[in-house]
């Protein structure tokens, strides 16, 4: 629960950021949000839900574990992650100058620039 709530602030702080439609900003915050819901529904879901459901009705409990194949809930969570890297990806993509954007789609933009290395004395 800590977590949720911890991820829910942030999201709530970054909401200034979503009246700059479609800007570099938007994509970050779209995709945090994105990304924080996963954590935080995936939390919720094992951590909370489930538990609680095997407590109170544990034979749906068995049934739903069997429905969704146990982990296999996990995939929606991932879908979400991987919504999450798009917008990511896209944010990056809005950072580079409007010159070179055309020369760095969204599967190469976190390449950009090519003469900055990770380190610094290589």
């Amino acid at each position: 629960m800590i977590n949720a709530l911890g991820y829910f602030a942030v999201i709530w702080a970054f909401r200034a950021s979503f009246r700059e439609l479609r800007s570099a900003t938007w994509w970050f915050a779209t995709g945090f949000m994105i990304l924080a819901g996963a954590i935080i529904l995936r939390g919720l879901y094992w951590d909370v839900a489930l538990p609680l459901m095997r407590l109170w009705v544990p034979g749906f409990a068995v049934q739903w574990s069997d429905a969704t194949r146990g982990r296999m809930i996990n995939v929606v969570f991932g879908l979400m992650k991987m919504a999450s890297f798009f917008c990511a990806l896209k944010c990056r993509q809005m950072l580079i100058p409007e010159s070179e954007r055309a020369q760095w789609p969204i599967w190469r933009a976190w390449m950009h620039p090519t003469k900055i290395r990770l380190l610094p004395w290589r």
